[in-house]
């Protein structure tokens, strides 16, 4: 083995022995969540709600479908539950409800690509002959994918609809953040999000 061969794995063993892969499993302790509303909208007006126990879910390409049974079914109480404790009453579709809620979730899966570019160990790429000149060395890369989710639920005017039948939509929170490795773990972090958009959202109270 030349000596330059011996320099170069010397210096890779330094460089990713000082790396450490990402704990990507940090990123799952909590969705970044952010809220929005109509601020015409009076929340006090609206007494009666509806909301399906299923879940749009969206899990990639050709992949769209509906969220049922349980993990549904939890998330859905979730948005039952902090309505209910806002003084709003849950009804049937086909009650005439005041507002209408939508809830979808959706899961992503994304790449990172660390780059590391050759080195060339000379007087700025220039060799002289009274000098060891060491050769170029490759690049290489690393690779990483974690899966990220977000949750989604819109509000909308069932009481005020037009002729026309159009919605407006009064009020939405949008969680997003890193997944967990098992959907009991997933689930709780909707949950969690589902239960802090309310918390950004007091003024949704009936009275």
């Amino acid at each position: 083995m030349t000596k330059s061969t011996l320099y170069f794995f010397a210096f890779i063993c330094v460089i990713t022995g000082c790396r450490k892969t990402p704990d990507f499993g940090q990123l799952s302790d909590q969705f970044i969540v952010s809220t929005s509303l109509d601020k015409n909208a009076t929340f006090s007006s609206y007494k009666t709600y509806f909301i399906s126990d299923t879940v749009i879910y969206i899990g990639g390409i050709a992949s769209d479908s509906i969220l049922v049974g349980p993990d549904a079914l939890q998330l859905v109480g979730a948005v039952k539950d902090n309505l209910n404790s806002r003084g709003y009453t849950f009804v049937g579709r086909d009650n005439n409800p005041d507002i209408g809620l939508i809830l979808s979730a959706i899961k992503d899966i994304n790449v990172v690509i660390e780059y590391y570019p050759g080195w060339w160990d000379g007087y700025y790429g220039g060799c002289y002959w009274y000098y060891y000149c060491y050769p170029y060395y490759y690049p290489w890369s690393t690779v990483y994918t974690y899966t990220t989710g977000t949750v989604i639920l819109n509000m909308y005017d069932l009481k005020n609809a037009n002729a026309e039948g159009q919605l407006k939509g009064i009020w939405n929170t949008t969680a997003l953040g890193a997944l967990g490795s098992t959907a009991t773990q997933n689930i709780g972090l909707g949950v969690d999000a589902i239960n802090q958009g309310f918390e950004q959202s007091p003024y949704l109270q009936t009275n």
